[in-house]
């Protein structure tokens, strides 16, 4: 089980998504905007976060950029959600500090996988429901 923040402005993806996590056996703590995500994963170290690109004030690129910047957090997986879906935004995204790209809408198999491929093997928890 894995320690999960997820940041995005869209409370109902939001919890989607920690709903998913938690199903899967994640423990998963939820933030609604970049700054107070970013305070979390400074405060709380977790193992991974899922971050949405597009949020007003501190955007998804900020919150990477800050995290990539910050030497106790800089090898922690990011995994960022949008719905810009070209490929060469995807590229800038995992180049300012993403290890991967999930675009929206997505599946609940998608997520999963995506979550599971950037966890140690120990904490990529089966799917559980």
């Amino acid at each position: 089980m894995a320690r999960i923040i997820v940041i995005d402005d869209d409370a109902d993806i939001v919890r989607l998504v920690a709903i998913r996590l938690a199903r899967a056996g994640h423990d998963v703590d939820e933030y609604y905007d970049g700054t107070s995500g970013l305070g979390a994963i400074q405060s709380s170290k977790p193992d991974l976060a899922v971050v949405d690109w597009m949020m007003p004030g501190l955007d998804g690129i900020g919150v990477a950029q800050a995290v990539r910047a910050d030497a106790a957090l800089a090898a922690m997986p990011l995994l960022l959600l949008t719905a810009r879906s070209d490929p060469a935004e995807h590229d800038y995204a995992c180049a300012q500090g993403f290890s991967a790209v999930v675009t929206k809408p997505f599946t609940k198999a998608e997520l999963l996988s995506a979550v599971s491929a950037l966890l140690p093997e120990d904490q990529a928890a089966p799917e559980a429901g």
